[in-house]
């Protein structure tokens, strides 16, 4: 049915949103509605099931009315079905959120507002909530202004779950590389910045990470680990440990103390110092698991 001119519907960008699915159905209903419950009348949603044996496909079923297409079949892993719902998407604006994961509400108008407002725009990022199995917010992720040299150097990063992009950029980058296994994320936005892509930050909370037992195993992490360095050996002019590298990283951690002071998160910066103390003596500790705390 042909939205009637004026419309909301028409006047407003179609976004395309794909949720990966694999055997998360503790959490698959609360993403979903999360997605639902935007109110966003211009949604095309898209769920790409692995073919699930925990009761997910009848979860999705359940919502099937709401959603653009949906499948549930064996696949590659999640670069694959990511890159399968894509390939449906006809939105102009696209992002994935995978099936433990959620949005908060108004997120997609915010982000819509944003691209609207700036028409050179070619991704648009937010905050995060960090939470956990039941939904308790466990940290903030605010970000700042972005930085392509502070990324490839660990002084900042792009939570994926809130970041959007446009389908023009999304093909120009060639689509997910289902080779990766962990990465799949940076090795898309590296080829992101490749393109002279322009990021805009909205500083509001777009989506929550859920971190859980079932979530990551350390084999996963360190195959993250190894992915992200063969991608910085390929896209770095210089290693992240050199000196250069190290100059990089600390300038623009300086940087972004200096934008968290002019968008009033100071006193929310100062306040993570114990909680950043903390999680690198658990590291230390305890291996590799623990640089999710």
């Amino acid at each position: 049915m042909t939205a009637p001119p004026g419309s909301q519907k028409e006047t407003l960008p179609k976004i395309s949103i794909v949720t990966p699915s694999f055997n998360q159905g503790k959490f698959l209903e609360e993403t979903i509605r999360s997605v639902l419950l935007q109110g966003y009348s211009n949604l095309e949603y898209i769920i790409v099931d692995g073919g699930s044996s925990d009761g997910s496909v009848d979860l999705i079923r359940k919502y099937e009315h709401q959603l653009a297409y949906w499948i549930s079949e064996k696949d590659s892993g999640a670069a694959d079905a990511i890159g399968k719902g894509f390939r449906k998407a006809t939105g102009t604006i696209v992002g994935w959120l995978n099936s433990d994961d959620l949005y908060r509400p108004g997120t997609l108008q915010s982000v819509a507002s944003a691209f609207q407002n700036n028409k050179d725009v070619d991704v648009v990022y937010g905050d995060t909530h960090w939470i956990d199995a039941n939904g308790n917010v466990l940290a903030e992720k605010r970000q700042t202004p972005f930085s392509k040299s502070a990324f490839f150097y660990g002084g900042a990063d792009l939570q994926q779950p809130a970041t959007f992009w446009t389908r023009e950029l999304y093909e120009k980058a060639g689509g997910l590389d289902p080779s990766f296994r962990a990465a799949f994320d940076t090795d898309l936005f590296f080829r992101f910045f490749q393109l002279e892509a322009r990021f805009q930050h909205i500083p509001e909370f777009l989506a929550a990470f859920r971190l859980h037992s079932d979530q990551i195993s350390d084999v996963m992490l360190e195959t993250c680990r190894r992915e992200v360095a063969a991608l910085r050996e390929r896209h770095l002019a210089f290693p992240v440990s050199s000196l250069r590298g190290r100059m990089i990283r600390n300038l623009a951690r300086l940087e972004r103390v200096f934008h968290y002071a002019r968008q009033g998160d100071l006193p929310w910066l100062i306040g993570r110092i114990p909680d950043r103390l903390k999680s690198r003596f658990l590291r230390e500790a305890t291996g590799p698991r623990s640089k999710w705390i």
